[in-house]
């Protein structure tokens, strides 16, 4: 074989290299998960404010290092009380309250301050999801840019639709916005992460 005919064999699988890993790099998607939604929690007209430090997961803890560990896939950060960062398929609400120490029942919560049981002195526990009355909120998943009450109290429709409403609904903004540390996982792929993923074949 001739050195012009070698030469010519090895421009073009170049050629063919580059122009599909340019591909690979167009196409590129970011596939971890990485999503947001909103909730609140109000005990006889209270809202719980989530004060304690215990609730919130340091930025560390997004590290690939932790995504075994149960509250990686879904919890809070920087003391914002009322938007959960959820990093697994398939989250529950009750695996995510169960992440910050509290238990959510069809029939019960328990916080802090309590257990909450429904039915008890009249009270009654009560849910709200994206606008909707719903009997059980425990074993739904979490999807992206829910908004989630949880209500214990008198059976009050008035005060209920006013709860709801003091949910902010900011999932969408965060949804949209690069998180803290290596919780970025919903934001757009850099030009330096596409190049990466361009030229690793085991993804």
């Amino acid at each position: 074989m001739s050195k012009k005919i070698l030469a010519g064999l090895i421009g073009a699988l170049f050629l063919g290299f580059v122009m599909f890993a340019g591909l690979r790099m167009v196409l590129a998607k970011n596939k971890a998960v990485h999503y947001h939604a909103n909730f609140a929690l109000f005990v006889n007209g209270k809202r719980e404010t989530f004060d304690n430090f215990t609730f919130y997961e340091e930025e560390a803890a997004c590290d690939l290092a932790q995504a075994d560990n149960p509250k990686h896939n879904a919890h809070m950060h920087d003391k914002v009380n009322d938007l959960i960062h959820v990093h697994a398929s398939a989250v529950t609400w009750g695996a995510f309250f169960a992440n910050i120490g509290f238990t959510l029942g069809n029939k019960v919560v328990t916080t802090e301050n309590g257990v909450f049981v429904d039915g008890q002195d009249g009270n009654r526990l009560q849910f709200i999801l994206n606008g909707t009355s719903i009997t059980s909120a425990e074993n739904r998943v979490i999807k992206s840019e829910d908004a989630l009450l949880i209500s214990y109290g008198p059976d009050d429709a008035t005060g209920l639709t006013d709860q709801y409403k003091q949910i902010k609904h900011s999932a969408a903004a965060a949804n949209a916005s690069k998180d803290p540390a290596g919780c970025g996982g919903s934001a757009t792929l850099t030009l330096s992460e596409r190049f990466k993923r361009a030229f690793d074949f085991t993804k």
